[in-house]
């Protein structure tokens, strides 16, 4: 197993990606911390993983807390001796008119998109540190590099996850740290339910990709556990994005049948 022997903390861990990718970094033998303001749901999450043979505990912590995120670090360190994967999930969206996003809505936008992984990453780099190093990953989004509509705020916090990520992979790279992205499309979450059932959105936008499908949270397990595992040793500061060529290629409508002008 990849992961044997390592402990992996993940945010947002109670349901959609984050608990996807809670079961395939347990399968390659991490330890799990699963963290996520649902209590409840992140219980769930840690039962599974250990009713499979696997070890995690759960806390319930706010991305947006300084007072959450240090007891949570402390707490997982107390719990499993060392920390060396960080995957800073936990994410929200408000989708909105530009004029009609408030301040709440902006402070929000940014507190647990961009806020919420540099508060999780101060508190776990210290552990991570004693541990002999390990790996960062942020999910960020196809919105860290391109304009989206009525998402203001949103794209703003992810294209600056973006940034912080290649900034921390220079920083902590003396620290033997790695961080990296990931940054997913269309994924057929609970974060994107209503627009994968949805009656105009749900065929028209899983054919607006090269693979010609929307992705699973599932899809997103290889690159996760990949930047986690040593395999991905000589590999920091990058962004693997998971969206079915989305953002590689685009072609209108008919292009493709054009071979000579």
């Amino acid at each position: 197993m990849r992961l044997d022997g390592m402990t992996a903390v993940v945010t947002g861990g109670a349901s959609g990606m984050g608990e996807s990718m809670v079961y395939a970094l347990a399968k390659e033998g991490a330890s799990i911390v699963v963290v996520d303001r649902n209590a409840d749901g992140a219980s769930t999450v840690a039962a599974n993983v250990e009713s499979q043979g696997g070890k995690a505990i759960c806390v319930k912590a706010d991305v947006q807390s300084t007072e959450d995120i240090a007891a949570m670090a402390n707490k997982a360190m107390d719990t499993f001796g060392s920390i060396n994967i960080l995957v800073n999930n936990a994410g929200a969206r408000i989708i909105k008119g530009f004029l009609e996003h408030t301040k709440e809505d902006w402070d929000k936008m940014l507190g647990i998109n961009l806020s919420g992984p540099f508060y999780c990453s101060q508190a776990i780099v210290p552990k991570m540190v004693t541990s002999g190093g390990g790996s960062i990953i942020n999910v960020c989004s196809i919105a860290s590099y391109m304009g989206r509509p009525n998402r203001c705020a949103y794209v703003a916090a992810k294209s600056g996850l973006l940034g912080l990520t290649r900034t921390m992979a220079i920083d902590l790279a003396p620290k033997n740290i790695r961080v990296n992205g990931i940054s997913p499309g269309m994924i057929a979450s609970p974060f994107n339910q209503k627009f994968a059932e949805g009656e105009e959105t749900g065929s028209a936008w899983a054919n607006d990709n090269l693979v010609g499908r929307w992705g699973n949270p599932e899809d997103i397990n290889g690159a996760v556990v990949f930047l986690a595992s040593n395999e991905s040793s000589f590999i920091t500061g990058s962004d693997i994005k998971v969206e079915g060529g989305w953002l590689a290629a685009r072609a209108r409508v008919g292009e493709e049948l054009i071979i000579s002008d």
